[in-house]
């Protein structure tokens, strides 16, 4: 938690300039390589966050063709961030999908069983959560 509440306090100190710049990803997906990047796309009124890992991309579901939400993709092999993502996040399994809205976890789908449809059918489980 501590780690969380440094993340906010460095968004104060420079998240207008970075804000600004996710607004006009919107509709677009983004490798997120940073906390704050993360902390501000997952605040959105609707953000899909992919988390994977680079070993793995074989399997990446084309979450950039969703329209009307947020959606990027973080790489657990970014050593920078990786574990610690994977550790607040509750990352079992890779890769997994996150809706949040407003900051709060919807929805999550995992390489299990509900990863056991074509790309196509996972996008489509996607949009019916986030009404599209």
């Amino acid at each position: 938690m501590k780690k969380l509440d440094n993340i906010i306090l460095r968004l104060l100190s420079y998240g207008f300039a970075l804000y600004a710049s996710l607004s006009s990803l919107l509709a677009q997906s983004v490798n997120l390589d940073s906390f704050e990047e993360i902390q501000l796309m997952k605040n959105e009124f609707c953000a899909v966050i992919e988390i994977n890992a680079s070993w793995n991309w074989q399997n990446k579901v084309p979450i950039e063709e969703l329209k009307r939400c947020y959606t990027g993709y973080v790489d657990l092999s970014n050593k920078e961030i990786g574990a610690v993502i994977q550790k607040e996040w509750d990352i079992k399994v890779v890769p997994t999908i996150i809706i949040f809205e407003y900051g709060v976890e919807v929805k999550r789908f995992e390489a299990d069983l509900s990863m056991k449809f074509t790309k196509n059918e996972i996008l489509n489980k996607i949009r019916k959560e986030i009404g599209q």
